[in-house]
């Protein structure tokens, strides 16, 4: 499931500023990967969801 993550969130109203743009595309390339060495049978049975938190763990 490849799809382009700025049109998603252009979809949706979010607007994205430019010095941002590469950095979601570097995670959602990474995400692909990811999703790429998930045994996607395992998956039916499970309940998960990904969350961003602006920022991150700093402190």
């Amino acid at each position: 499931m490849a799809f382009d993550i700025h049109e998603v969130l252009e979809r949706k109203g979010i607007e994205v500023p430019e010095h941002h743009q590469e950095m979601l595309k570097g995670q959602m390339a990474g995400f692909e990967e990811l999703r790429k060495t998930v045994n996607q049978e395992e998956l039916k049975d499970l309940d998960m969801a990904l969350t961003h938190v602006p920022g991150g763990e700093q402190k």
